[in-house]
């Protein structure tokens, strides 16, 4: 029984921290191609080439929920532990979302696309 909640600690810790790290790297990578990137946030007014940059950010931390879903379901296949990381990840955003207030949309989207991603990592290597 220990084993059981052991193995289900680590898998939602390994993938919550595979999470943020893979979104740290992709958010300094997307700084060293685009610079202006890291000014986006906080701002109303943006243009579209801005947009297409909140695009291939939002991109970025969905490819890396879904790699979490992937981490997760290698560790342990239960559903609930896909559960916790989402709450875990979207208690994050809200933070993120609460001290820069600006773009609404990126922050709504990102929030609802947690789950999906997380769980289609997770079905990939649940039906293996």
């Amino acid at each position: 029984m220990k084993n059981i909640k052991w193995k289900n600690s680590l898998a939602i810790a390994s993938g919550f921290f595979t999470i943020v790290f893979l979104s740290i790297a992709f958010a300094l990578l997307e700084s060293q191609v685009y610079p202006e990137s890291t000014e986006l946030f906080g701002r109303t007014d943006l243009n579209i080439h801005e947009w297409y940059l909140l695009l291939l950010k939002l991109s970025a931390n969905l490819f890396s929920c879904f790699l979490g879903g992937l981490v997760i379901a290698f560790i342990s296949k239960k559903i609930q532990n896909i559960i916790w990381g989402c709450a875990f990840i979207t208690l994050i955003i809200i933070w993120l979302w609460y001290s820069t207030k600006n773009p609404t949309l990126f922050w709504m989207v990102s929030i609802l696309g947690i789950f999906p991603s997380m769980y289609l990592g997770h079905r990939l290597i649940r039906k293996n």
